[in-house]
């Protein structure tokens, strides 16, 4: 069965009951990732990696442990970063990818309009296919991002 890759926006949602790094699938605790968890759980995304979009730490892993931070003050969904840090994490983000997107069959993004910009340009390293999430608002991504799961099984 062909791979399939989501790529999700860290969420200001987290757990703080260990201070110690846990798995950032863990940690996170948006809608999103509450919905990623139950798939999960229920063996649904087992040919399916994910990659969290954090400015903190960049694109990494779902199961690379990070530890507990304090959400950033501001806007919600804002990055707060100024032009030269979101360039700077792009491109090591970018390098990521380039290195990753060829091995799946169709990849997932559901992360913000600020949190496209460290991503931005990593469809012209593939040519699969490319599913944006859509709906305004947390509620409607969410349910896009359910059915999206529910087809790939």
């Amino acid at each position: 069965m062909p791979k399939k890759l989501i790529i999700v926006s860290a969420s200001s949602s987290r757990k703080r009951e260990s201070k110690e790094p846990i798995p950032a699938i863990e940690r996170y605790n948006g809608i999103y990732f509450r919905t990623l968890r139950k798939y999960l759980r229920e063996g649904k995304l087992r040919n399916t990696d994910i990659l969290i979009n954090s400015k903190k730490f960049g694109l990494i892993r779902s199961n690379k442990k990070i530890p507990y931070y304090e959400p950033s003050p501001g806007n919600w969904g804002s990055l707060g970063l100024n032009k030269e840090t979101v360039d700077r994490i792009r491109k090591k983000n970018l390098h990521k990818l380039k290195k990753l997107v060829n091995a799946y069959s169709e990849i997932y993004v559901n992360v913000g309009r600020e949190y496209m910009k460290l991503i931005e340009g990593f469809e012209n390293f593939t040519s699969c296919k490319i599913i944006y999430a859509t709906g305004r608002g947390l509620g409607p991504k969410a349910l896009h991002m359910k059915e999206w799961i529910n087809k790939i099984d």
